[in-house]
């Protein structure tokens, strides 16, 4: 469901799937969805997981939310990425936007970790961000196109592509926080 206040801009379900085959969350985990705006993230996740967090920082969209996930196992946090991460532990965490990404990436303990990223040059500088800290294990640059009709047959329209960070902290170092 597209939120009237987001947009359009919400992580597409194909990206959704690139996103989960590569976080690969397990059953008794802890997911946080940072960034969630229109919750269609965390709303694919949460049958998977044993809690979601919801973290948005836009307060219309973090009370629409609240609405939504009533009565679920996502819970709804409204306010910065970065200060959930000082106060919160969770086991694999999707970052739906990059504003401040090199401070929450410093903050954040999870196990495995996805970035979206729209621009190349912003994802070549979470890598190096990942490099650092070292836990990046690729980068997934995912080209979707959708089928349309078009003169009686079906032609297809790409989307804009996503560049997906992905990051593991279980075979890299250990980080203590």
């Amino acid at each position: 469901m597209e939120s009237e206040f987001n947009h359009g801009k919400f992580t597409k379900d194909e990206i959704i799937g690139v996103v989960f085959s590569k976080l690969k969350p397990e059953r008794h985990w802890v997911f946080a969805d940072i960034g969630s705006g229109s919750g269609r993230v965390a709303e694919f996740f949460s049958p998977y997981v044993r809690k979601v967090y919801a973290v948005e920082r836009d307060a219309i969209l973090a009370a629409e939310l609240i609405r939504k996930f009533n009565g679920t196992n996502v819970q709804v946090v409204g306010g910065d990425g970065y200060d959930f991460l000082l106060t919160h532990k969770p086991d694999c965490v999707f970052f739906g936007g990059t504003s401040r990404i090199d401070r929450m990436l410093e903050a954040c303990t999870a196990k495995r970790m996805a970035v979206n990223c729209a621009r190349i040059d912003v994802a070549l500088k979470v890598v190096e961000k990942m490099r650092e800290l070292d836990f990046f294990t690729e980068i997934v640059a995912v080209n979707v196109s959708k089928s349309y009709d078009l003169a009686g047959g079906i032609a297809f329209r790409a989307l804009n592509p996503v560049f997906v960070v992905v990051g593991n902290a279980e075979g890299g170092k250990s980080r203590s926080r």
